[in-house]
């Protein structure tokens, strides 16, 4: 009768957890303190001031402990279960011992395993006793504990394996450290990388929504730093499972093929030498490029940086490899690297697929956003617009008008100095696709087209916060003026609030592209039921809002008039040595010392420039400084176009 061949060695089991088990006592010791201790402590808390501080998502209990111990314990402890691997000597002797590569695999990988599981699950154990003993149940649920134990378990086995997977391609032990946190945030690293360079040289790419929307799709170690916030999803979870056991196959299959003799090598087989260093070199070519861009935002410089960041790269790369600094000989290789990359960068330059001018068809496109940023449509509880697509066949032509227009005619370059604004635009087309874009205009330029898409309904239905408001649950409305320091006025009556948002939503309607920087006469700020806020600007052209506060007796408490301005002064933007490094009051000192701005007193005067005012000084012509008489004050701008005759007499403009 054959014996049976056990793939358990007890001898090779019984010498790990003698060499690691430390770990794993640091392990539960670390888990113990961070939620078990720290829960029984909340609770035993007599007449605290604050809530207790027990959360549904366990994760938040001591989040940074618990966090450090996810992260860093698995990796030390795959460090040292297969540290033999990269010493000679214990690599031999291991190797020595009448036991197949499986079974070692098997046993060390097995203890690495136990190590990890025993002391979550003990802890889970204690959990669910302080659960059924406690008053724990009053703040989260059962499933909670075992949603923090399966993902805990999760995170803990991939991280290991991925570990035990670079320990099988490097001969050293600190280069496996370094690389299993490289190869779980390389592809996070490098999408963010690209995405930054291909701003540089896509004229429209939306770097910003990848960075904030997508960037956490790529790596492990990103999904897992947002626990806090965010579990995982079942699709998170299965994917995690297959990575995990991707990272297990592949470990086993390279530890059986893998020679004694390499030991003390940085990356052991010979094929992924040049992968490592041509991807050592391009990462900090991107990297380099990014920095340099980013502080002195000039092309050459952004060039002078992918240079020195690829040469940086490719040599660190190749002491990594041979293991001494002497390589500086070996630039044959980093020529055909350069090469390659300038021909790359021409092609993406060329834009062969059409990126930079494409604007897809109105039979192809299902609907559409438009904003500032990307920001309307991440899945923040505070947007009150829940639906933020336009899908009006006219709204979206006035869209293609618009991305048309910036497309023909606005320059690739950087655009300091001008009147610029952002525009985002998602296309979601009929096909199921999309089409992301984002523009850095001059928004001079594009006047006209952008006021027709500006005063459609549809697209402030989809962009104001008022529209987004339901008045029959607002609690509370409160007016208060934009300039001066009169108390605001607080209306919780429903029929007035109800009235108030119904015409603030028509003045809306009715609001024209040149007003829209104008500054506010009032600010309206509504408290909802649910908590949540919604804020809406008074403009002067909102006439229908301010015959109603009148008609309530409200407007006479809100309303600022020259009575309540001690002085005015008036300057050129050109005449000012830096307004926004000092206060107000040293400017106009120097001003007047000389002989430059005019102060205005006349209360005509200071009404007809107060109708004007803008927000945007820095890109405005006139700068103007008011001082209220019950203290305070307030700098505004003032366009050329909207200064009144006596400004434009005085400068003779």
């Amino acid at each position: 009768m054959p014996s049976k061949t056990s793939w358990i060695n007890k001898e090779i089991i019984t010498l790990s957890l003698r060499n690691v088990g430390w770990v794993g006592i640091v392990y539960f010791i670390g888990l113990l303190f961070s939620l078990p201790v720290d829960i029984i402590g909340q609770l035993s808390k007599d007449n605290q001031a604050y809530p207790i501080a027990i959360y549904d998502n366990l994760f938040k209990m001591q989040y940074p402990i618990q966090m450090g111990l996810m992260l860093f314990i698995p990796v030390i402890l795959s460090l040292f279960l297969f540290r033999y691997l990269h010493v000679k000597q214990a690599g031999d002797f291991m190797h020595s011992l009448p036991i197949t590569r499986s079974k070692l695999f098997f046993c060390f990988t097995g203890a690495g395993f136990g190590i990890l599981i025993i002391p979550i699950l003990l802890n889970t154990v204690i959990l669910l006793s302080l659960y059924s003993l406690t008053d724990l149940q009053q703040f989260i649920e059962i499933q909670d504990i075992f949603v923090w134990c399966g993902i805990t378990v999760l995170v803990n086995l991939l991280l290991f394996t991925a570990s035990t997977l670079v320990a099988m391609i490097t001969g050293l032990t600190a280069v496996q450290g370094a690389l299993t946190y490289i190869l779980l945030l390389l592809p996070a690293g490098m999408f963010m990388l690209v995405c930054y360079s291909s701003k540089n040289l896509l004229y429209g790419f939306p770097e910003d929504y990848f960075f904030n929307v997508q960037i956490e799709e790529y790596s492990p170690l990103i999904k897992t730093v947002y626990l806090e916030n965010k579990l995982f999803t079942v699709t998170d979870v299965w994917l995690f499972i297959l990575i995990t056991l991707v990272f297990y196959g592949l470990s086993y299959f390279l530890y059986k093929t893998r020679k004694v003799e390499v030991a003390s090598q940085a990356i052991v087989y010979p094929i992924l030498r040049p992968l490592f260093k041509y991807g050592v070199a391009f990462c900090f070519m991107l990297f380099g490029g990014m920095y340099f861009n980013e502080i002195y935002q000039n092309n050459g410089w952004t060039i002078f940086g992918y240079l020195i960041g690829s040469l940086i790269g490719y040599y660190l790369g190749e002491m990594v490899l041979q293991k001494h600094w002497r390589v500086f000989r070996h630039w044959k290789g980093y020529a055909g690297f350069a090469l390659i990359v300038v021909l790359l960068g021409l092609f993406i330059q060329l834009d062969l697929f059409h990126y930079e001018d494409k604007v897809p068809a109105l039979a192809d496109v299902e609907k559409v956003h438009v904003s500032q940023s990307y920001y309307s449509l991440t899945d923040n509880p505070d947007n009150l617009i829940k639906d933020p697509y336009m899908s009006d066949p006219q709204a979206i032509e006035a869209v293609l008008n618009l991305h048309g227009a910036i497309v023909e005619q606005e320059p690739h370059n950087t655009l300091s100095g001008e009147k610029h604004e952002q525009i985002f635009l998602y296309y979601k087309m009929k096909d199921g696709s999309k089409i992301v874009r984002n523009y850095v205009i001059n928004i001079e330029k594009f006047q006209s087209p952008y006021a027709s898409l500006y005063e459609m309904k549809n697209y402030k239905e989809k962009t104001e916060q008022i529209y987004g408001v339901d008045s029959s649950k607002v609690d509370k409305l409160t007016v208060y003026p934009e300039m001066g320091n009169k108390p605001g006025i607080s209306i919780s009556d429903p029929g007035e609030i109800k009235e108030a948002v119904a015409i603030l939503k028509e003045d809306t309607y009715h609001e024209s592209f040149e007003d829209r920087d104008r500054v506010n006469l009032y600010n309206v700020e509504l408290l909802l039921s649910n908590d949540q806020w919604a804020h809406a600007g008074v403009k002067k052209t909102d006439k229908k809002f301010i015959a109603w506060l009148q008609d309530k007796g409200y407007l006479e408490n809100l309303k600022m008039t020259s009575s309540d301005i001690q002085w005015m002064y008036v300057a050129k933007q050109t005449d000012l040595n830096d307004p926004f490094s000092q206060p107000a009051e040293q400017s106009i000192r120097e001003l007047k010392e000389e002989n430059k701005g005019i102060e205005v007193k006349d209360a005509s005067r200071m009404e007809s420039i107060m109708d004007r005012l803008v927000y945007d000084q820095e890109n405005s012509e006139y700068t103007v400084f008011i001082k209220y008489k019950d203290n305070g004050s307030i700098t505004l701008g003032l366009q050329k176009e909207d200064a009144p005759s006596f400004l434009k007499t005085k400068w003779n403009d």
